[in-house]
């Protein structure tokens, strides 16, 4: 690991963490890409970020050495990004559907806090949370961002993980229409069994783009592109 960035990763008692995930997909990725090029050096793309490092599926790929793309609708997440992942490139921005983004530069976001792991911008979903906090916040779909920044990775997208609070499916909806195709992606999924995975828009959109459904951790689902070979 990058001693530096090591030394931030540190847990607040000084213990390190072995894993960042919320239900440990990150041990998932990182055994992903343990025995390949990309063990030290990749480029990922978190979308819906929340915080460098807690509930975070992108740290410890940082920690190795990777570089990549943070997006998140909140403001002082991305604050936070811009003062930890100084060589990440941070966006502030909701991520919505391709249609809502052609007529739509911003949307309404709920929140409670500051750092909100259950803010939305789907007012239902916010009535459910008790999300009340309202502010207007830049939007854009998920393929204007890998059309914007897949280019500018050196060897395409390894790791592409999404959660953005129930829009999830909105946002690969147009998977077939993407510049890039990311290797690995890792997607809250919100079925509690696997048979319920095989049932979801997500994975119908998933498999007809080339990718195969790997792994389940959580509510989490992990595809890995069949072009992929060296992932196989």
């Amino acid at each position: 690991m990058k001693a530096q960035r090591l030394i931030r990763a540190l847990g607040p008692n000084g213990a390190l963490r072995i894993h960042f995930g919320q239900w440990g997909e990150d041990v998932i990725i990182r055994k992903t890409f343990r025995k390949t090029a990309k063990r030290n050096s990749g480029f990922y793309m978190d979308v819906g970020a929340y915080h460098p490092f807690r509930q975070s599926n992108t740290a410890h790929l940082w920690c190795l050495g990777w570089n990549g793309v943070n997006v998140d609708a909140n403001r002082r997440t991305i604050d936070v990004f811009n003062k930890v992942r100084r060589g990440d490139v941070n966006v502030w921005s909701a991520v919505v559907s391709d249609e809502v983004a052609a007529s739509n530069e911003t949307v309404s976001y709920y929140s409670q806090r500051n750092l909100d792991l259950e803010a939305t911008i789907l007012p239902e979903m916010a009535e459910e949370r008790g999300r009340h906090k309202v502010e207007q916040v830049p939007c854009v779909s998920l393929r204007m961002l890998i059309d914007t920044y897949g280019p500018k990775a050196e060897d395409g997208i390894d790791f592409l993980n999404i959660d953005i609070e129930g829009l999830d499916e909105d946002a690969v909806a147009s998977v077939d229409q993407w510049s890039t195709l990311p290797r690995v992606i890792a997607i809250e999924t919100y079925a509690r069994t696997i048979p319920d995975v095989l049932e979801t828009g997500i994975h119908r959109h998933l498999t007809a783009a080339g990718y195969d459904y790997r792994h389940q951790i959580g509510l989490t689902s992990i595809y890995v592109h069949q072009s992929a070979t060296e992932l196989a």
